[in-house]
Parts: structure tokens; sequence; C-alpha cells
């Protein structure tokens, strides 16, 4: 029999002299040696070459994290620096002069004004205009005269309407305001006209008893808190998309005018406590009283007769 088996072919000369040449070039200490050893050594030169080339990119990676990571949290720092420079909040102050119940004037009332406000009915309109030109000062008085605020002496109260904002990321708690910079006098108004009926609404309020050696805002809001210490049990959210907050300030001072500097707002947030000065739009406050020794006192009220006049008690209680 013959043999039909075919003979393995040459090796190219020009194929095997272009691997010596990569072998020498890439993995030069496999030159020379016997062709099992130098496969060998080939394959550990390329997987050490796979291996540094991994632990490269892993590092490189690890670098790139590493440097964001950090990039990231010097933003971060550099926003909440910026987040928290200048005022933390915004303040806007308004006299109420929408709700009042009550007028104070600084002078008697001639007898001609006497009989001329006595004269008046409910329908003729006319109790506005005489108050208003004679430059009386809108107060209020429920409030004060609540026997759950514990106010020694029945008199008024001037309220401001307080709107607060924060553009603040991040949040903040209001939660204690106090009077700064007090100083009292005798009050000059000697007059009063209240008005019956006229009530408030539509901001949550507090009040300040100034006739008190510390005087703390009391809560007014109509429910079993009526009374007690504001922020014993409230506080006011800002910053951080919060509603922005309104409130509804009343002061009362008895039988003083009193003058101060500025509300002092006490907050918390992300570094601390502080505090705050609130002002009325750059200036102090100013609340009227009514003289210990007033000399007239009127009362509208809705039956007829629709203006009387009335006498008060050492603490202020009327009898009309």
């Amino acid at each position: 029999m013959s043999d039909t088996s075919t003979p393995p072919p040459e090796p190219n000369p020009r194929v095997s002299a272009l691997a010596d040449d990569v072998v020498a070039t890439v993995v030069p200490e496999a030159v020379g040696l016997e062709r099992r050893a130098r496969n060998r050594r080939i394959a550990v030169s390329l997987a050490f070459t796979a291996m540094v080339t991994v632990l490269g990119v892993l590092a490189a990676r690890g670098t790139d994290w590493f440097f964001a990571e950090h990039d990231a949290r010097v933003a971060s720092e550099a926003d909440d620096k910026i987040d928290h420079e200048g005022p933390a909040f915004t303040a806007s102050m308004r006299l109420d002069t929408q709700s009042s119940e009550a007028a104070l004037f600084d002078a008697p009332f001639s007898a001609e004004d006497k009989r001329t406000l006595l004269g008046m009915s409910k329908e003729d309109g006319k109790l506005q205009p005489f108050m208003e030109a004679r430059h009386g000062r809108h107060v209020s008085y429920s409030d004060v005269r609540h026997s759950a605020m514990g106010i020694s002496y029945r008199g008024y109260s001037e309220a401001w309407l307080m709107d607060l904002l924060s553009d603040r990321q991040a949040g903040l708690v209001i939660n204690d305001l106090r009077i700064k910079g007090l100083s009292c006098t005798p009050a000059k108004a000697v007059t009063a006209i209240e008005i019956q009926g006229q009530g408030v609404g539509g901001y949550d309020g507090m009040l300040f008893d100034l006739t008190r050696t510390d005087p703390v805002p009391l809560d007014t809001a109509a429910d079993e808190n009526f009374g007690k210490p504001f922020f014993a049990h409230r506080k006011i959210d800002l910053g951080n998309g919060a509603t922005p907050g309104g409130l509804r300030i009343e002061v009362t001072s008895g039988t003083k005018d009193c003058t101060w500097k500025a509300f002092e707002a006490t907050y918390v947030d992300s570094e601390g406590t502080h505090t705050q000065e609130i002002t009325n739009d750059g200036k102090g406050f100013t609340v009227h009283g009514i003289a210990a020794q007033r000399e007239q006192t009127f009362q509208a009220r809705a039956t007829d007769p629709f203006v009387t006049e009335c006498t008060v008690s050492a603490q202020g209680e009327l009898s009309c």
C-alpha cells in the first residue's frame, strides 16, 4: 500500500522572521530560548503586561473618582458659603391700620366736638372722618383685655404685620423673638374712642406686654394656646422652599409710650444658633399707651345711642 498522508507544510521563512522580530521587540528576554521555554516566557510577559495595563486603568479611574469627589465637596462647601452670606431672611413690616378697634388722641375733645360725636348715628358714616381729622392713632384692645393674657392694665395695643422670606437653599428655624433697646415715657394720649365689633384675622399672631420686666411674645391664636408663650409650642420655618411666613405682632405698653430699636430674632441653621435684627424699614418702632389719668373715653356700638361717653377705673376698665 502507498502512504496517502500529507506532510506538514514547511514554515514560511518570511513569517518566521517577522515573528522573531516581534518577539525580539516585545519580549527580548525570550530570544534564543528553546521553543517551549520561549512560548512560556512570552505568555508570562504578556500576562504581566495585561495586568499592569488593567491596574493602570483602575488607578486612573480611582484618581478621577477621588478628584471628582473632592471637586464636588469643594463645590458644595462653596455653595454653602455663598448660601450663608448676607442676611438669613428678609422681613417687611407695616403698621396694621385695617383691623383696629379704637383710636387714641393726645388732646381732649372740645365741647363742640363732644356734641358732634355724641350726636352721630351708625348710618351717617361720620365717625371715621371725625377720627382721621383729629389724627387718631389706630389701636386694638380685645387681646390685651382677655383674662388669659394676664395683663395688669386693660389698655390698648398697636399692631404690625410682618412678612418673612428666606431665599436660602438650606432651611432655618426662628425660635425666639424679643424687643431690643426699649425705652418708655408716660403716655401722651388722654382721649380714646372704642368701636365694638371690629376684629382681626389673616395672620398668626403674638402680643408683647411691655409692662412686664422681660416681655416674651404671647400667642394670640384662637385656640388652646392663647395667652401662652408663642415659641413654647411654635416655630417659624424658612428657607429650603418653605412658604413665606406672616405674623401679626401686637405690642401693649399700658400707660406708657415706648420706643425700641428692633425686634431681635433668634434662629437656628446647620451652623448653629444666630440672631438677626428686624427693623421698621431701617428705623425703630413706637407704641402708644393711654395716660394713667385719661380725660375722655367714648364707645361706639351697633345699638342706639351709637356713641356714649364712659368712665374708666384705675385698672382701665370701662363703664359706659
